[in-house]
């Protein structure tokens, strides 16, 4: 029922369309401007269908294989109803292919366990049985988007903080066709107002808002004229949004803008449809724990799932 494929640099077989509406992230468009395209794509052709119900790209780093090579994830990504067979298939013909590329380590970056369970668990399980090891697990923070307003589920004093920001008549919005280089203006001083540096390159982070504005919009928090906070989100799916470079004006700290922000979200996935609202992880530029931030996200309600980092070497 499915025939591994793989696709490889300068390979012109026409990548299949993935079966089910899947990660941004994985999407053949994305793939092709990280490391210049260069990448290694083994899916899970479905042969009744023509479509993939699975898929991995690797790239080259150095001396590792690595999934993603400049994305928050990659990895192995799979329809529920995905058959044992076929993904232990697709994980053979994976390390097989490491093996052809002559690399020692291959890694794969997972994404958040809340955004697919039951695929997330299967995965674990099957890495697990084959030696991987998890070499980094870091906490991630989401809510489920409901029919229900966020505020209820707020601790007081951020519910406070909003009350307070919608008083001063603070408004939030989706910025459309923002102008780019004053968005990434505001997150770059907001960081070093902070002592931050962005984690991602401005000429990439400028690709990527005018390379796909539709999946990275923009919102927007204003006091009249002036920016009291943004963020860059990113619609990782049709049903999930990632919260992905928030940025505040110090001057408005004594409102905690972001309090406003994430409820501006959390109302424009409820219109989109959107069910998950990914806060993100909580971690400074060496990847330690920020324990102020995982704090707040608490507060705001926020759940918690593991996102991993697999590793094997051969």
């Amino acid at each position: 029922m499915h025939r591994i494929q793989t696709h490889y640099p300068g390979f012109i077989r026409p990548i299949p369309i993935f079966s089910e509406p899947g990660f941004f992230f994985n999407e053949e468009d994305q793939l092709r401007q990280q490391d210049n395209g260069s990448f290694h794509l083994l899916t899970a052709l479905n042969t009744a269908t023509h479509l993939a119900d699975a898929r991995c790209a690797v790239f080259v780093d150095n001396e590792l294989a690595i999934s993603p090579k400049l994305a928050p994830f990659g990895s192995v990504e799979f329809i529920s109803a995905l058959p044992e067979r076929a993904l232990t298939d697709l994980l053979d013909s994976l390390e097989s292919q490491v093996h052809q590329l002559g690399l020692p380590v291959l890694r794969l970056t997972n994404y958040p366990h809340c955004y697919a369970p039951q695929q997330a668990g299967r995965l674990a399980y099957e890495l697990e049985r084959r030696a991987y090891e998890v070499t980094d697990q870091l906490i991630n923070f989401h809510l489920d988007v409901t029919g229900e307003p966020l505020a209820p589920r707020m601790h007081l004093s951020e519910r406070r903080r909003l009350a307070k920001c919608k008083k001063a008549n603070l408004d939030v919005t989706r910025w459309v066709a923002p102008p780019v280089q004053q968005v990434i203006q505001f997150i770059q001083q907001s960081r070093n107002q902070q002592g931050y540096p962005l984690t991602i390159s401005v000429e990439r982070l400028t690709y990527l808002l005018q390379q796909f504005p539709d999946q990275y919009p923009v919102f927007v928090v204003r006091d009249g004229s002036t920016i009291a906070a943004l963020t860059v989100a990113v619609r990782v799916r049709q049903d999930i949004l990632y919260n992905f470079l928030p940025a505040d004006n110090m001057a408005y700290r004594s409102f905690s803008p972001a309090v406003l922000l994430t409820d501006g979200l959390y109302s424009y996935c409820q219109q989109e449809n959107i069910t998950l609202l990914d806060l993100g992880v909580s971690v400074d530029e060496y990847r330690l724990a920020k324990p102020g931030l995982m704090e707040f996200k608490r507060r705001l309600g926020a759940q918690e799932s593991a996102k991993m980092v697999w590793e094997k070497c051969f």
